[in-house]
């Protein structure tokens, strides 16, 4: 099975970034509660890929991931992600904007709707959460339905909260950028970026000499930014996007000369522009969201579900074929699929033991079906 990480709980940017990733690409998402862990368990091999914010056109870097990915050796970027992020404003259905006494958020969803809610909602406290997902949660279970959070579509209908106010963020153009961590190099053709961080002596000129291989060759520089090396001040690493891949002779010459004049030199990945992994997030809309719309949106789901248990119920009816009535169980097999959907349940935070209640009627129902069908065949 292949798995993808992200930053959760459900309802984050981060889940939404995975969700658009995995299925243009057949990945299972799984929620982790860190970035160490993200970038860890690809590492390790728990992960198939993660998927981690690199950057926010407003907020800036995201600090932890580049040091993750400073310090953590195996792990490559295979692809980046551009995610425009719609912020809204949700309460509990009915709640009106004159009547909300707190605000939950993401300490960085806050500050990109700061001036809205400096005008809006000049007196109202405001209380700092650990993503905008929790901050939702802390909304939807709260006794008194007076809270607000700030944050996306997603945790709208995740936690069934109304948008009051729809893109509140300052700025109309905020977009994130995510990176997809994998521990196999990349292999592919064409267009693509080039990601590495380095580090230089603090010397005159240093940073002149360090870019003057990609200017030489005119290599074009996307991305160029400093961080305190950690060992004392006035030291500094670098973080450096350009375009091209280090297969071509120009990007291969210049990492050579990049290498001669910086202390030490890591290549972070190499990877497709964001426009070739996912144009479609940028048709994304948004909608609405109160009690009907939340209703309809279960109805289609469950008009999905429905759907697929007939193709996994046509699918049981081909097993029959390749079976007799006295073989039609197999606890060995059940153990096995009972095992992996818990699994996935837990790892979604969705109820384990209501999956395997589900799925145990679903087994029964298999196994009339093909008795069913194997006497009818005698």
């Amino acid at each position: 099975m292949r798995t993808l990480g992200y930053l959760g709980p459900p309802g984050t940017f981060s889940h939404t970034a995975a969700l658009h990733y995995a299925e243009l690409h057949g990945y299972v998402p799984v929620c982790c509660s860190s970035l160490d862990a993200l970038v860890h368990k690809v590492a390790n091999r728990e992960l198939t890929c993660s998927i981690v914010p690199v950057e926010n056109s407003q907020g800036g870097s995201v600090v932890e991931t580049l040091d993750l990915l400073t310090e953590v050796e195996g792990i490559w970027i295979i692809a980046e992600l551009l995610l425009p992020v719609k912020q809204h404003l949700l309460v509990r259905p009915g709640v009106r904007l004159g009547d909300i006494e707190r605000i939950y958020s993401h300490p960085q969803a806050l500050s990109q709707c700061r001036g809205f809610l400096k005008k809006q909602l000049p007196d109202t406290p405001v209380v700092e959460t650990i993503s905008t997902a929790s901050a939702a949660l802390i909304v939807a279970d709260a006794e008194a339905a007076i809270y607000a959070a700030v944050g996306s579509q997603s945790a709208a209908v995740s936690y069934g909260l109304q948008i009051l106010l729809a893109d509140i963020q300052d700025q109309a153009a905020n977009t994130t950028r995510f990176v997809v961590l994998g521990k196999e190099k990349p292999v592919f053709s064409g267009e693509a970026k080039t990601s590495l961080v380095l580090a230089v002596q603090d010397a005159p000129g240093a940073l002149c000499r360090l870019l003057n291989p990609l200017v030489q060759r005119e290599i074009n520089l996307t991305r160029i930014e400093s961080r305190p090396a950690g060992s004392k001040l006035g030291d500094y690493i670098f973080f450096i996007d350009f375009e091209g891949h280090p297969g071509s002779p120009n990007v291969g010459e210049a990492i050579m000369e990049l290498r001669i004049n910086s202390m030490w030199l890591k290549v972070l990945g190499y990877y497709p522009s964001a426009a070739q992994v996912d144009s479609s997030i940028h048709r994304q809309t948004v909608q609405a969201i109160d009690l009907p719309s939340l209703r309809r949106e279960i109805d289609r789901v469950d008009a999905e579900l429905l759907s697929l248990l007939t193709s996994r119920q046509r699918l049981v009816e081909q097993v029959a074929a390749f079976k007799s009535v006295d073989t039609v169980v197999d606890k060995k097999r059940e153990k096995e699929i009972l095992y992996r959907v818990k699994e996935l349940a837990e790892q979604n935070s969705i109820d384990p033991d209501m999956i395997e209640g589900i799925y145990r009627q679903i087994f029964q129902g298999a196994v009339r079906r093909q008795v069913e069908m194997l006497t009818l065949c005698q």
